[in-house]
Parts: C-alpha cells; structure tokens; sequence
C-alpha cells in the first residue's frame, strides 16, 4: 500500500502536465486535465501515508467518492485546498478509529499519548490543578507541543480559532481543551512545525486541529463506565446521542455527551499517600513570641497533643508536621455536559451555507492542602481561655511575658476547595463554492468562555480569625465585640478539633470569581490556480482577517492584594489573577505552491499582523518536498513566528508570587548578607501595556521512506529558537538595585510620608528589612517583561508496518517515539542557558509503540507508552544529588465485538500490568504527575448502537 501510494503522489497535484502510465483507468487518462480524479487519489493518499498512527485503514479506493467531497478537503498547515501539500508538513493525524482503540474520555487524555506533547510543563491536566494562586484553574486542561508552553501552540476547532480561558494559568493564556468534548471528535490533525505564516500569532511550536464529526446519516448511541481495582471510587460515566439526516439540499448532525469522574486522591494511592518533605507547618500549631524567636534553646513549642509520630524538632523548634497528601486531589471530580450542531445547505449554483454550533458545560471541584498562618496574623492572648493547661506551664517556664504577644504557626483544620463552572459558546456561519479554477471562503466566529469560581471551605478571612483569637468577632460575622461580653472565641489549640464550627464558619469566605473570554472573527480566503510552469500549474491562497477579542477575570476584593494594607491578600493562603483587556486585529496572507520540477514543490507563505497593543509583524515560511524515488520522499522547512502577549499579560493587575534568591554565586556578598543558603521572598507582578511579541525560527528536515507496500519509515529533525519570552526576570531586578537603577526601601519606614522610603504604587523596586542591600529581603515589586529565551531541538521516528493474514486477520505494527536531543533556557539575562534535556521533568526519548488486529467482527489494540528516566529535582531539599526518575512502560489493551453490523462492544484496560509509576522526590506528590499516572489498573467497558 505504501509504495503505490508514493506512486501516485509521484503524479504531484492535479496541476501537473505529465501522468505516468498504468496509474489511472482509461477513463481518467481520457480527461485532458486529469484534476478531478488526481486530486481525489492524492487525498486519500495523504490521509493513509503520512498519518503516524493511522492503523488499519482502508484502501485507497475506498475513498475515492464524488468531487464535491474532494474538494472539501485541506490539510491542516496549509490554505491551498485539493493539494498534496502535507508531503512537506509534518502532520499527524488521530483518525476516528485511533480515538476508538485509544481508550480515551477526554481530548487530553488522547493527546497525552502522543510523544510530542510530553515532557517539560507546558501541557497540564486536571492533575495540576489546585486552589492555590501557583495552581493551574480547577478543571481545567492545556496543551503544549514541545514543552514550549500551552501559549505557543495554536488549537483550533474545524481550522478555526478558539476562545481562550477566561482564568489564566498564572500569566498565560490557553485554550482549555476539557470543554471539546472527544465524543463529537471526528480526527486530529497536529502541525509539529511553526505556522504562523499560515495562521498568525501563537502558532510558535505548531498547531492542534480539531475536526468535529459532520457528515453523518441515521442514529448512534454510546455508554461506557470506567473504575479501577483499588478499593477507592475512582468511576467514570460517559453517554453519548449522535443523530443526522440529509434531505434535499440539506445535512444535519446533531449531538449530546455527558461525561462525569469522581475524583482520585493523593490518599486513596501508596505511591502518593505519603509526601516527601512534610510541612513542618500543621493543623496542631507551633507557639512562640518575637522575644523567644531570638532565644535559639527556647524556640517553638508544640503542644503535647500532637500526634505520635508527627513531632519534630527543627531550626526554629518543636514542630508537629503534616502530610499535605492527605488532602490533595490527584484527579478532580468533573462532570460535562456538551452539544455540537451542523447545518448545511448546498444551494443548486453550487454555493454551501455552513453553519456550526457548539455548547458546553462543565462542572469540577479541586483542593490543596489547608491553609497556612503565622506570625502577627495569628496573635495568641495568654489569657485565652482554652489554653491547654500543659502549654501555659511551658510558657511559664521559659520566662515568656503573660502581657507580650504569642504568635502561633500552624494550619487550619480543612483542605482549600473551589468549586468551578464552566461554560463555552461558539457559532460559525460560512459561505464556500467555486468559480473557475478557484475556490472561495468566508465567515464569521464567535466563541465565548465564562468561568465562574467560588470556594467552599477552607479560605479564612485574616481580620475575622485575629479578631477570634482574641475574642473580638461578633456574632454576625463582624469583628470588634467586648471579649468580656459578646466576643466569640476560636479554639486554635488540640488540633482545632474542639472548636465551634458556627465560629468557623463566620471567619470563612467563598472569595467568588468570574471571567469572560470573548473572541469575535470574519474572514475570507479564494485558492485556486494561477499559472503554468514547464513542470505544472503554480496555485495560490490569499485571505484576509479580523479578530477581535476581550478578556474580563475578576475576583473577589478578598482575594487581591490591599494597596491600602501592604498589598496583603485578606485571605489566609489564596489569592487570584485578575485582567482586564480587549484589542483588535487584522492579517492578510498569501500561499503559493510551486511546481519547480516533477520531483521538488516548494510551498511559499507569508502573513501580515498588524495588532492595536503592540503593532505589526511579519511571518515567512518556505517548505519543500523531494521525491526523487518512487520509494522516498525528502520534506523540511523553514518558518519565522509569534506570539503576540495575552491578553491576560497586558491586562493583567497585582498578581503575587514568591521567589527564591540564589546565594551562592554573584548575591551571595549584598542581598545574601554574605549567607550561601537561598533566600525566600514574596513578589508582586504588574502587567505591562509596552510588552512586544514574542519570536520564534523553526525549522524541519525529514525523510519518508517505504521501501515496499507494507513497511513506512518516517525520521524528522525539528529546532526551534523561542526569543523576547514574557515573564519576569527576578534576577535582573536585584543586578539593577545593585546598579542603582530601582530603588531599595525598608519594609517599615520610619516615616512613611517620606516618599524616599516607600514605593509608589506600580513602581518596581525591592523592600528589605532596613531599606538596605545587605538585610533580609521581604519583597520586590516587578512588571512582567521581554526577556530571554528557549532552545530546543529533537528527532521523531515514526513507522508502520503492515501485515495481513488468511487465518489471523490483519496486524497494524506502529511506533511514534520523539527525542530530545537539547532544551536550552535562559530565563535571567545576565545567567548563562540552562540545559533540561534529560533533567528535571524532561525526559529524553517518549515513546508509544502499538500493535492493532483486526478479524472478523474482531478489532483490538495494545499500546505500549514508554517514558525515559531523567533527573530528579535537585533543588528541593531532600533529593540526593545525581538522583534519576527511573524509566516507566505502561501497556494498554482494547479489544471490541460486533455484537450486530449495527452494535458492538468493548473493553478497554490502561495499565494493564499495574505498573506503580516511579517515585519522584522532587513533586510534593511523590509522583510526577507531568510524565507519569498514579491511577493503576483501570477498567472500561462500552456499548455502541447505530441505526
């Protein structure tokens, strides 16, 4: 199959002059131009050759159905419609059957599968999220193609743009992909090489598109149910109704598919039941006052309560530890509701009236450990009257002043936990058809997502709790009553276990949070043919485009940062992006594919950007294919792109963070005060309207060989260089305090009219203990800006080979591996690149190996994902130097059953040897849950009905 199929795209494109002979029946040959019966050959031959994981698919004659369906066809990477253009573009393709075998729910699930989109901390699944600020939106998902960030991969949905999260992953912007719902994905087609020449900004690292399902005729019904072994409710549901019909001029589909997963918890698994480095910060506190800080033999004292087993001793005393673990979740509980619609109509001149709509709704729930206090937030009275008799001793007998304060350091009793809802809207309406040689597009889009977050335990407010500790919150939740009268009291001590909950329940707050992404977009293109060249006709794409979008991210005052009080957060352990932005923008582009000879096409392609925040670019790409033997092709290419800034940079406010100050190197002897132990600061992030886009050159070179019909062999070179990165060089900031550039001020001004002694609102500068460089560091205040970079380059290997059988059935053998060769970052100017190929969370070589059989009423798959070992995280503490994650294969099955031609069944097992994932010391999970799965042995069965 193979090799015929290299034969005919020997032919080239439709435009070509010469046709070898015995390729087409005498009926083509009959054809002076041969165009209709080319193109149709060439785009089944590029949905069977080049698909690095296509399995079984059909013969090429089986696609070979009327014009009008051909001339639908374009392959993603590229405007020219009907043209053999993807020989030059490092395609992969997910087809509907791939997605049956995958044992996927979620469009995440599937493409974490694919090599490419593994490693680094660019893609994110629910796995990752959180109620803290660190913490990627609860039930949410993001892709990244080569670990260079969910905002340089461009995701579209019928190649066409998608609206962006309304919540932010910190300061990037991502297309939350858990509101595609799989069920309506009819295949994915992943661009593995910069497109912003073809598609504009964010397409730095390549392009995901989402092809929905559409031309579908009569009724199909779907339920699966999914659970693990272990004893924990890990189940999943998923029910889907597909109905479509064409009558006349009309087509419809429409579609509905609820998807709902209980949560998994890090406790409800032994690999991740048990955190590496225990806070030393728990829910039974630590007590002392600024005086007995100093008195090192006095330290920290902990009650006698603690748990045995939990005590401690550290720098600063006596501690009793906890185990976050015990209250983070490793897969949130989500629960989906979507729909999607197609209506066309094809008029009698030929003219098609598109139409999409699609809706969904999700519902998810995430947690982080509880929330931590300390210090002059959490005042202690000696006389408080729950204190446990023991504890007032141990005070008594250090010498601690009954009328000098007690601070307490501990957590609270209970898990942060948000709640999320989700919603997506999204309509295109088109018109398309044909005049000449040429044909022609246009449309409109509009897509929305709304977001809305509230918490519902676990984030107390800081006035209300210091207020309950000394006896001064009233019983309506306000605070200054008479202790002696009306005050209430909390109970801070036994582990918190015998306090009021009504008093707990008056210091807690639901901080809510609501955003708005809008994006709004027309365009128009016409492709067609322009001239002819000795070796076949030049044909051409141009197009026109504008966007218009808008992002709102508003959170509750309580979880923003107070200008009025030191830009403290009023709640304890929770804070919230926020952003307000909205712009415009428009591009013109054109595409051109050349015929040079009747083995080498050039495809040439050049966008114009022009944006109202930061201006305009200019993106060329040149891609080349070579055959020079019917059994080989030569690809590759070369690609300038960017990515313009979010919106949820540009737009962003105060967003806090922390940092760490290295101290064994150039700030060891100023802000290190000469100590070789990394320093700890809090950080306050500005957004910045100035910011320039980032860049990128990428470039490709690859090779297919098929020395005979069963066998394919696909090898590609990829490099990228990623320039003007947006984010924040902390180092940078500290080298221009050392060159007098910022200011230097102390954290309590002596006179704090004094504007020498103090920053100005959203002025960058750093406040230290004295307003000098050699005390302790309290805080910097920086703007988000363009500085660094990223390089990175690899190979991937893809092949497939065929075999088929009178007695066995037919056996699909596959393999896509990637390797990364480099992964340099630079991410302080004034510090020399970092390599992470095979450090930390960046393995070297990702692979997935499968082998598909077909028999009968038979289809099966078992899959073999391979991650290599890498580094551990040697930054934290605790990790033995020269420690590696070691290597990981896990095997999949799926085997199916047609029960009738209308119905079958299946079953699908991940893990099927329960492989434990390997310990990582570097992730607080134990796991790294980037790279690795700690769900275990999990089963699924399904059912499938069409009519």
């Amino acid at each position: 199959m193979p090799l015929a199929l290299l034969r005919l795209l020997s032919m080239r494109r439709g435009h070509r002059k010469a046709q070898p002979i015995g390729l087409l029946d005498s009926g083509e040959q009959g054809n002076p131009r041969g165009f209709t019966m080319k193109k149709t050959v060439i785009s089944a031959a590029i949905s069977l050759l080049l698909s690095p994981i296509a399995m079984a698919e059909e013969p090429a004659t089986s696609t070979l159905d009327t014009e009008a369906d051909v001339e639908r066809i374009q392959v993603t990477g590229s405007h020219l419609k009907g043209v053999d253009m993807e020989g030059a573009l490092p395609v992969i393709t997910i087809s509907e059957e791939d997605i049956r075998t995958s044992g996927a729910d979620t469009v995440i699930d599937l493409l974490k599968q694919i090599p490419q989109f593994g490693g680094g901390a660019g893609t994110f699944s629910t796995a990752l999220s959180g109620a803290k600020q660190g913490d990627s939106p609860a039930g949410a998902a993001g892709i990244s193609l080569r670990g260079l960030g969910t905002s340089s991969t461009l995701t579209l949905i019928n190649g066409r743009r998608v609206s962006v999260s309304s919540f932010a992953n910190g300061s990037e912007s991502f297309v939350d992909v858990n509101g595609i719902p799989l069920a309506a994905v009819e295949r994915v087609e992943v661009l593995t090489s910069g497109a912003s020449a073809i598609y504009g900004a964010d397409a730095v690292a390549g392009v995901v598109n989402f092809i929905l399902k559409k031309d579908f005729e009569g009724l199909e019904l779907n339920a699966s149910y999914g659970d693990s072994e272990d004893d924990s409710d890990d189940s999943k549901k998923n029910l889907n109704l597909t109905y479509g019909l064409a009558e006349g001029g009309w087509q419809a589909m429409g579609s509905v598919d609820y998807f709902k997963r209980n949560a998994l918890y890090d406790r409800d698994r032994s690999a991740t039941a048990v955190e590496p480095r225990p806070s030393q910060q728990g829910i039974y506190p630590s007590y002392n006052d600024l005086w007995a800080m100093d008195v090192p033999e006095i330290g920290d004292f902990v009650e006698a309560s603690c748990p045995e087993g939990q005590q401690g001793t550290g720098s600063f005393g006596e501690y009793c530890e906890l185990n976050r673990n015990a209250y983070t979740v490793t897969l949130p509980e989500m629960e989906t509701i979507s729909a999607i619609a197609t209506v066309d109509y094809n008029f009698d001149n030929g003219v098609r009236w598109f139409n999409e709509f699609m809706y969904s709704h999700k519902d998810s729930k995430s947690n982080s450990e509880p929330a931590p206090f300390s210090g002059d937030d959490a005042p202690v009275s000696y006389d408080y009257p729950d204190m446990p008799q023991e504890l007032r001793d141990r005070f008594d007998n250090a010498g601690v002043d009954p009328d000098y304060p007690i601070f307490a350091w501990g957590r609270f009793p209970d898990a942060r936990t948000v709640k999320v809802k989700s919603e997506n809207y999204r309509f295109v309406s088109g018109l398309q058809g044909e005049f000449a040689d040429w044909s022609w597009e246009t449309s409109v889009l509009w897509g929305k997502n709304d977001n809305e977050q509230k918490a519902t335990a676990g984030i107390y407010e800081v006035e209300k709790f210091k207020a309950a500790l000394s006896g001064e919150l009233c019983p309506d939740g306000t605070t200054g009553c008479d202790p002696d009268v009306d005050g209430l009291w909390y109970n801070v001590f036994d582990g918190q276990q015998n306090g009021d909950p009504a008093i707990a329940d008056l210091m807690r707050a639901s901080v809510p949070r609501d955003g708005e992404s809008e994006l709004t977009v027309v365009d128009a293109k016409v492709s067609g043919e322009l001239f002819e060249l000795p070796a076949g006709d030049v044909v051409a794409a141009f197009g026109a485009e504008y966007r218009k979008e808008k992002v709102d991210d508003n959170p509750s005052e309580l979880a923003k940062a107070d200008p009025d009080n030191d830009n403290e957060v009023p709640v304890f352990g929770f804070g919230s992006t926020e952003a307000h932005a909205d712009r415009w923008a428009y591009a013109v582009y054109s595409e051109f594919g050349v015929p040079v000879t009747e083995q080498l096409d050039l495809q040439l392609a050049v966008r114009f950007d022009e944006y109202e925040s930061f201006g305009s670019d200019v993106s060329p790409k040149v891609g080349f294919r070579y055959q020079p033997l019917d059994s080989l092709v030569l690809r590759g290419s070369w690609a300038q792109s960017f990515r313009a800034p979010s919106l949820a940079q540009v737009g962003a406010e105060t967003t806090l963070s922390s940092g760490e100050l290295p101290c064994s190197g150039e700030f060891q002897d100023n802000f290190c005060g000469g100590f070789d132990q990394d320093d700890s600061y809090l950080s306050e992030i500005y957004g910045n309207d100035d910011l320039d886009a980032e860049t990128a050159d990428s470039y490709d070179l690859g090779v297919i060989w098929s020395p005979n019909e069963e066998f394919t062999l696909k090898v590609d070179y990829w490099y990228y260089k990623h320039e003007d990165l947006v984010g924040t060089d902390d180092e940078e900031l500290f080298r221009q305090a050392l060159r007098g550039e910022v200011r230097v001020v102390p954290e309590v001004p002596t006179n704090p009219d004094d504007p020498d002694q103090v920053l100005a609102d959203g002025e960058i500068g750093i406040i230290t203990r004295d307003g000098t460089i050699g005390s302790q560091i309290e805080e910097i205040r920086l703007e988000l800006v363009n500085f660094g970079y990223q390089e990175t380059d690899g190979f991937d290997i893809m092949s497939d080979y065929r075999l088929s059988t009178t007695e066995w059935g037919d056996f699909t053998f596959m393999l896509d591996a990637t390797y990364l060769n480099s992964f340099k970052q630079q991410l302080s100017s004034g510090t020399p690149e970092e390599e992470l190929a095979g450090g930390w969370r960046h393995p070297r070589w990702l692979a997935n190996a499968r082998v598909r059989w077909s028999y009968e009423k038979f289809l099966g798959s078992i899959r073999a994902n391979y991650t290599h070992s890498y580094d551990d995280d040697h930054d934290k503490s605790g990790v033995p130097e020269g420690r590696q994650v070691p290597s990981w294969t896990v095997f999949d099955l799926y085997l199916s059953y047609d029960i009738t031609e209308q119905s079958y069944v299946s079953f699908n097992v991940d893990n099927l040897l329960d492989r434990e994932p390997p310990v990582a010391y570097g992730s607080g999970a134990n796991v790294d849950l980037v790279n690795h799965d700690s769900m275990g042995r999990y089963y699924t069965v399904g059912y499938t009905l069409r009519f």
